[in-house]
């Protein structure tokens, strides 16, 4: 197992070879032994000419690659890298692409899309378990509150224990469709959507809009808001989900005492990679505000307009 609690120092100089990091993404992607991904068998060849090694399989004689099927799959970068971005995304704060790029002395592009490609598995694995048991699911804002017709609607549903506190928590953009875009209120459809998309749906309470908030939830809104604004400057909506997911990915392993590192690591050997493309394209979000006074600076005037009347 990966040290969770090492110096960021220490860590890199263990993980300092391709050879030594082989051998970590193999025991992550083959705990019990290798299984060929093509028949399943359990017994291959070690083909050793290569930077990374190769495994050909004794039945099938298909060859497999250690980053095959997993998010480093086609990517140039070295291995030693990609470890010290799962370390560093493993943090409790996280980290920005642009002081990534910095730390693993790559350009601002091949760090973005490494953390993408960290949180799409991180994605993966939250879809994978739903909200059992007593659930609660409210709803919440992202954004300045001096605009409030450009903040980010959010859902949040938490699992609790008898005591009311979260055991497991989800935090989801609901479909634009479901949303008034003016009033930037999530309507009764996209709370019923949250609850069959991921819940068991068997004992879920949806207070009205203007309840108390259950104050166990509280901590974890106002620490969602202040980790994108302080850590990444704000997130623009197209990409807000992948964020939210990798911010509830670390909560839920602090709630449930789990090892963190070991845990991604594992996702990301497990989950195929996110081609650039496919991360690029356009996603339905709801529409910016100042595209109705025909740029940013009018709208923000607009604003300051109705501050100082």
């Amino acid at each position: 197992m990966i040290p969770e609690n090492a110096a960021y120092e220490e860590f890199c100089e263990r993980f300092g070879t391709d050879e030594v990091c082989s051998e970590a993404l193999y025991q992550a992607r083959w705990p019990n032994g290798f299984r060929c991904p093509a028949c399943s068998h359990s017994r291959c060849y070690l083909i050793s000419t290569r930077r990374l090694p190769l495994y050909e399989c004794v039945s099938c004689k298909r060859q497999t690659s250690v980053t095959a099927g997993t998010v480093m799959e086609g990517s140039s970068t070295p291995l030693p890298l990609w470890f010290r971005a799962f370390y560093l995304l493993s943090r409790p704060s996280g980290i920005s692409s642009s002081r990534l790029s910095e730390l693993l002395g790559v350009t601002y592009k091949t760090a973005w899309l490494i953390s993408h490609k960290i949180r799409h598995a991180l994605q993966q694995a939250d879809q994978e378990e739903a909200l059992t048991g007593a659930v609660r699911v409210e709803t919440f804002n992202y954004g300045s509150f001096l605009y409030l017709d450009a903040q980010q609607p959010l859902v949040i549903g938490a699992a609790l224990n008898e005591e009311e506190q979260p055991i497991l928590v989800k935090i989801k953009q609901p479909d634009p469709a479901h949303v008034h875009s003016r009033r930037r209120q999530i309507e009764k459809a996209g709370i019923d959507a949250f609850v069959s998309e991921h819940t068991d749906g068997r004992n879920v309470r949806t207070p009205a809009r203007f309840d108390k908030s259950l104050p166990s939830l509280t901590g974890f809104k106002r620490g969602a808001c202040a980790w994108l604004n302080f850590t990444f400057n704000g997130i623009g909506a197209k990409h807000l989900q992948a964020y939210l997911d990798e911010f509830c990915f670390r909560i839920n392993a602090m709630l449930r005492d789990l090892p963190v590192l070991n845990r991604l690591i594992r996702l990301c050997a497990a989950t195929n990679t996110l081609i650039y493309k496919v991360l690029i394209r356009e996603k339905p979000v709801l529409p910016v505000p100042w595209r109705i006074w025909g740029s940013r600076a009018k709208w923000k005037g607009k604003h300051l307009s109705a501050w100082t009347a």
